[in-house]
């Protein structure tokens, strides 16, 4: 069928590429809702410690979570929408000391039952998004984001 539209194949390589290009740029595309869905499930399977994942835009509103199975989460769901505004909040109000200190790459808080991660996100078309991660306490937090989660982003960004 192909043959009869008389395209050169070179042409239609091209346009292969250029698909699949848009596509992957698309990977970290946080505000399409069933991407934010799919990062959220793929980032808390990285690792079996990792309790919770939520990606929020730049106002604290939660776009997409993945709670790890059987879980019982600590907090209700207005207690989460809460602390992502807060967690959100805090990292904007730290980029004020960017100019010092380089840009943050992720904040960790330690309480006594989990550890909290705020890891801030830029996509391929500008915009910024927060991947919001609670893990298990006994976990090495700074393995797990710097190894997996990071890692992951990473992958992502320069395809």
């Amino acid at each position: 069928m192909l043959e009869s539209l008389k395209i050169p194949s070179i042409i239609l390589v091209e346009i292969l590429i250029s698909m699949l290009s848009n596509n992957y740029r698309r990977l970290l595309e946080f505000n399409n809702h069933d991407f934010a869905i799919i990062h959220c499930k793929r980032i808390r399977e990285l690792d079996n410690l990792i309790r919770f994942v939520g990606i929020a835009n730049e106002m604290g509103t939660l776009l997409a979570t993945s709670y790890r199975e059987q879980l019982q989460p600590l907090m209700d769901e207005e207690e989460t929408r809460l602390y992502v505004i807060e967690a959100v909040l805090g990292a904007e109000l730290r980029e004020d000391f960017q100019k010092n200190m380089g840009t943050l790459i992720y904040s960790v808080g330690k309480y006594d039952k989990i550890l909290r991660s705020t890891v801030p996100v830029v996509s391929s078309n500008g915009q910024k998004f927060y991947v919001l991660i609670s893990i298990d306490v006994e976990a090495d937090a700074f393995n797990i984001l710097e190894n997996k989660v990071l890692r992951y982003i990473k992958d992502r960004k320069h395809v």
